[in-house]
């Protein structure tokens, strides 16, 4: 069950990518446009703005618990706002000039608010999974996003505009997405520092996009090499932070440091571009799973108010994209540094601009509790993020009795030398927390948690949970 909701997840995420990305590169949406007599606006600032828009009406609507009561119609209206593309795209061919023109823009825009729905519900999706579960998700989306492309051009990338909503909306129905909101809730956060997120989504996403915008001018390479270059710098991300022993959200960030730096190393004092690209997207891809786990991670402890979260992260991400995307359109003639090409003197500036965000900051925002879930319920089996499966009797003041016995055990735990964290995770241990529990209340990944068990044991000389409760009792 749980593979199937890590593959459905990812199947889902790359058919919406795959059915963005080939709207205006394979599609040929602008000159459809074109052909039924629009002559206004640019097509794909008009799609994004919608799109953003999109993302703020659904999150500001979330908080209203009335709208909470009605949010599993959400997908079906998106799936339903992306297929009046190709519907109005056809009936716009039997229409005059000036109501077909109309017919297809309107196509545009509902499909734009379309997909924006639906990738704001698997955003809800992966705000109930665990940190491994996300990273792997984040690491294979992109690669099912090109195979998709690849399949969906066989018999017409077309098919693509009406197969996509369609194929989306029943994985998400199948894994569960539908009604996401509904599934455990981990105990909130204590003093949320909502809005230093949203100035690191912001910060880094300006920066991220204009230099993603400068590749095609800055690295000489061919479309695939760029894609698969990107492809793998994601899964390579998502591996790191599955795999390394050492790796949570407080630290990971930090792994985009020497690949930034040494992307910086060769834009600078190297005439070879391919090293400098595949160490930029690197760095980009550390920081872009960060930004994806510390979003998720800060909604998935807000109750039933995630979606909120998810969606007016996601309406910065693109706004900041956007934003940084079209600004280079009105760049001035003139290099930033002397020496440099006015194109290589804004992918330094982007660089350091990275460098200082990243110097900036320390993961203070991100705040672990070991508080539990809502009491009296577990999906530890279906891979949800779940709280502390432990409980206490009725006794008189049971928080009063159990803060004291964490304060005690804190005492004895100082004697074996432990870490922050490893103290964090004997007191969950001690509690009767689970092993996927313990990763979603400190969103570490699995192989983390058994390289801090492993030095747990050796430090206070215990070999299993049993043990380590006797000593510390």
């Amino acid at each position: 069950m749980r593979a199937a909701k890590i593959l459905g997840t990812a199947v889902g995420l790359g058919l919406l990518f795959a059915w963005m990305d080939s709207l205006f590169l394979y599609y040929g949406l602008p000159v459809r446009l074109a052909a039924r007599g629009y002559a206004g606006g640019n097509p794909v600032f008009l799609f994004l703005a919608v799109h953003c828009s999109a993302y703020l009406v659904m999150g500001l609507l979330s908080m209203s618990p009335f709208f909470g009561r009605y949010s599993h119609a959400v997908p079906f209206a998106g799936c339903l706002f992306m297929l009046s593309l190709p519907g109005l795209l056809f009936l716009s061919e039997f229409v005059s000039s000036p109501f077909a023109a109309s017919l297809a823009l309107a196509g545009v825009l509902l499909a734009a608010a379309g997909v924006a729905m639906l990738i704001g519900r698997w955003g809800v999706l992966l705000s109930t999974l665990v940190p491994d579960d996300v990273a792997v998700v984040y690491g294979l989306s992109p690669i099912l996003s090109l195979l998709i492309i690849r399949f969906f051009s066989l018999p017409g990338v077309s098919t693509l505009a009406v197969g996509a909503p369609l194929l989306t909306l029943a994985l998400l129905w199948g894994t569960g997405g539908v009604r996401a909101e509904e599934t455990e809730q981990l105990a909130p956060l204590p003093g949320f520092p909502i809005w230093r997120l949203a100035v690191f989504l912001f910060c880094f996403y300006a920066a991220n996009g204009f230099l993603i915008s400068l590749v095609p001018i800055v690295f000489a390479r061919t479309e695939p090499l760029t894609d698969w270059i990107r492809v793998f710098s994601s899964l390579g991300a998502a591996l790191v932070f599955r795999l390394y022993p050492r790796s949570d959200l407080r630290n990971f960030y930090r792994g985009a440091f020497p690949f930034i730096a040494a992307a910086l190393f060769f834009l600078t004092f190297s005439p070879y571009r391919t090293p400098a690209r595949v160490f930029l997207e690197g760095g980009l891809s550390f920081l872009d799973l960060y930004a994806w786990l510390l979003l998720i991670y800060f909604a998935s402890r807000t109750g039933l108010r995630r979606g909120a979260v998810i969606n007016l992260g996601i309406s910065i991400i693109v706004l900041a994209g956007t934003v940084s995307h079209f600004s280079i359109l009105f760049r001035t003639g003139a290099s930033l540094f002397p020496g440099q090409s006015n194109h290589m003197s804004f992918a330094l500036l982007g660089i350091f601009l990275l460098l200082i965000l990243l110097s900036l900051w320390d993961g203070r925002e991100v705040t672990f509790t070991t508080g539990g879930g809502a009491p009296g319920k577990t999906c530890e089996e279906e891979g949800f993020a779940g709280g502390d499966d432990g409980g206490d009797g009725g006794d008189a003041d049971p928080e009063v009795k159990e803060k004291e016995e964490e304060m005690g055990r804190r005492m004895k735990l100082m004697e074996f030398n432990l870490t922050r964290q490893e103290t964090e995770i004997a007191l969950l241990l001690l509690k009767g927390a689970k092993d996927l529990n313990i990763c979603s209340l400190l969103y570490i990944s699995q192989n983390t948690l058994k390289y801090h068990l492993r030095n747990i044991y050796r430090k206070t000389g215990s070999s299993n949970r049993r043990e380590l409760k006797n000593i510390l009792d």
